[in-house]
């Protein structure tokens, strides 16, 4: 059954007096525990389907459902709250706050999700230890190497154990040695619990990871391609 489902989907931003058309009717499905790789270059309209599937923006016409919801005509409250009952993120760049450490970063979706301290302490401690960090709990990011920053940021995306994690470049500012490091993590986090995978990245080695492929060019899906058929 899939989770994630797109019905003729655009999206039309106004600059000055132009129009740009950065998604031009995009048509998907994405099944329950599916690694999911957006792959095209810069302006393929990769990053701006990815917010779209997650609720970050809406599209300018036509349908989306997460999780069979309609987050294309929910208000912004129900769309929130599934986002924190459901949804993981990791950035590119990290999105972590400068002035906590690496267990109150993980901790932050526990927190907004009523979790008690103890409770959040406990579950950042292991989520922490697990992607190898466990000597790191109480630095801060300037502490940190920008592996090991992702490595939080990946701990915070999955601590709520959501059902779809969103990535957008994640290995976009790591060296090849910690993006091979960083993908197995998220491989394995991913393979562990059946969640939905869905990553952005205009790196086609990185999309061989995938389980399928969707080329992406001018706003469109140009191909997919299925990894577990072609292998």
């Amino acid at each position: 059954m899939e989770i994630i489902k797109c019905i003729n989907v655009k999206k039309t931003y106004i600059m000055g007096k132009e129009k740009v058309e950065a998604l031009r009717g995009i048509n998907l499905e994405i099944k329950k525990g599916e690694f999911v790789a957006l792959l095209g270059k810069s302006g393929s309209g990769k990053s701006t389907l990815l917010n779209m599937l997650a609720g970050l923006e809406r599209p300018s016409e036509g349908e989306i459902y997460l999780n069979q919801e309609p987050i294309h005509s929910l208000n912004e409250t129900k769309i929130t709250n599934i986002r924190k009952k459901h949804v993981g993120f990791i950035f590119q760049s990290y999105n972590l706050l400068p002035t906590r450490s690496a267990i109150e970063n993980v901790c932050l979706p526990l927190t907004f999700n009523r979790f008690n301290e103890r409770e959040r302490l406990r579950r950042g401690k292991e989520m922490l230890i697990s992607v190898g960090l466990g000597d790191r709990l109480y630095h801060k990011p300037n502490q940190m190497s920008g592996g090991q920053q992702q490595r939080v940021s990946i701990a915070r995306a999955f601590i709520n154990n959501p059902e779809i994690v969103f990535a957008d470049e994640p290995t976009g500012n790591l060296d090849t040695k910690t993006t091979e490091e960083v993908m197995q993590i998220m491989l394995g986090m991913i393979q562990k619990h059946n969640q939905t995978f869905v990553m952005v990245t205009h790196d086609e080695e990185l999309s061989y990871y995938a389980d399928r492929i969707f080329y992406m060019k001018d706003g469109l899906v140009e191909k997919v391609v299925d990894n577990k058929k072609s292998s």
